[in-house]
């Protein structure tokens, strides 16, 4: 059953109505000091994991210094918030009255919306103003009941946002089917913080790339034990087909490394201690990589990096961040178990940035697999656009809203 305007304005309408009365005497919130325009920023709740805000606040910022902003709905990560900013924090409106209280204090010139929650008093109390509103970083699988009364409603909020900027395909198809108006809704994708690469010293680099030339070298960053070990013997299975490839150990907690030279010396691997001031020779086939803040060397040296704490669980390291290694242009192989830093590698996935696999031997075929080296530059280059295209999402989105504010004004 598919619902006209008349009929979702009108569902809207009665649902509001009924909203009014149950409501009280709204109280006016204060806004923050200063003379900068200031936009109401709502955040869903139902979030599982913290929305994004903070790379996007400050890419607003950088575009327009002085901005204001009110947070409503879930309250964003405060530490991570630009120590500049200029906030309030009042209580999301559920009733008329309320948002008539808050656009009347704050005097707002925009509203935007972040995840999958549509705040019906405010939608509806911003739009009869005639301010613009835009809905970000939502994919509203929530709310994808077009034959009921409630689907009516959702109707008649989604034809007053004014831009629907859609993280993936499947949220701009969600969008259209909830009654977003087909012009309004583009593809922008997901909101990412962008991460610099890290740090090398460039002559410790070069001096390194010249003594492993013509070596197929890879990294494991910040493995387990177990994972340590299924490097281990991927690696002696890999010296079969290619016996000058090099295996580089890094970011290993120190609770580990005897077992770990344990086992590279029961499978009879010459290794070689990074912080005995020790280059590996063309004999030497592991470097276990011990001293601290050198990731940045090992992810340029390395054409290939396994990235620990994702296939076997155990003692280790916390697990690194993915963008670090498609930041610096080495293919990434990774496990199942991607709870830490899940959006980001739900991204390299979806965009054939990375290699997934399931279990050691998976490990070791993977990394026979990206030896190849036009395999692992065709992972490498999807993962560094992946890396860095989070930066032009946050441009298209600060500029949407931006834009929206003073043609509105």
């Amino acid at each position: 059953m598919a619902f006209s305007d008349a009929t979702s304005s009108l569902a809207l309408w009665l649902h509001l109505r009924r909203r009014s009365a149950f409501g009280g005497k709204a109280a006016a919130p204060e806004p923050p000091p200063g003379e900068g325009p200031l936009i109401v920023v709502h955040l869903s709740e139902r979030a599982d994991d913290p929305l994004p805000v903070a790379p996007l606040i400050r890419a607003i910022l950088a575009r327009r210094p002085g901005m204001r902003f009110a947070f409503t709905g879930a309250l964003p990560e405060g530490d991570e918030m630009p120590a500049e900013l200029r906030a309030v924090h009042p209580p999301l409106p559920r009733e008329p009255a309320a948002v008539r209280e808050l656009i009347d204090s704050l005097a707002p010139r925009a509203l935007l919306l972040m995840g999958d929650q549509l705040p019906s008093a405010l939608i509806a109390g911003v739009s009869d103003r005639g301010l613009p509103i835009i809905l970000s970083e939502a994919r509203l699988s929530a709310y994808r009941r077009g034959g009921s009364w409630r689907g009516a409603i959702n109707r008649g909020l989604m034809r007053r946002i004014t831009h629907v900027l859609a993280p993936d395909l499947t949220a701009g198809a969600a969008a259209r089917q909830l009654g977003a108006i087909a012009e309004r809704v583009e593809l922008t994708g997901p909101v990412t913080e962008t991460h610099p690469p890290l740090h090398a010293n460039e002559a410790e680099r070069r001096a390194l790339a010249q003594i492993m030339t013509g070596r197929h070298i890879w990294l494991a960053a910040a493995p387990t034990l177990p994972e340590a070990r299924a490097a281990l013997v991927a690696h002696e299975a890999a010296l079969h087909y290619n016996h000058r490839a090099l295996l580089i150990l890094a970011d290993l907690a120190p609770s580990i490394m005897p077992a770990i030279r344990a086992e590279a010396e029961a499978l009879g691997l010459a290794t070689v201690l990074r912080s005995e001031d020790q280059d590996p020779t063309p004999d030497d086939h592991v470097l276990i990589a011990d001293e601290a803040d050198e990731m940045g060397l090992w992810y340029r040296l390395a054409p290939v990096s396994f990235m620990g704490g994702t296939l076997l669980a155990g003692d280790g390291a916390a697990p690194r961040h993915p963008f670090e290694p498609a930041a610096l242009g080495s293919a990434i192989i990774h496990g199942l178990l991607t709870e830490t830093h899940s959006a980001e590698w739900t991204q390299l996935d979806g965009a054939n940035a990375a290699r997934m696999v399931t279990d050691a031997a998976g490990l070791a075929r993977a990394v026979a697999d990206l030896t190849a080296a036009d395999q692992a530059a065709i992972l490498a280059g999807n993962a560094w656009a992946v890396s860095t295209g989070g930066a032009a999402v946050l441009r298209r989105i600060a500029d949407t809203v931006i834009n929206a504010m003073e043609n509105s004004a």
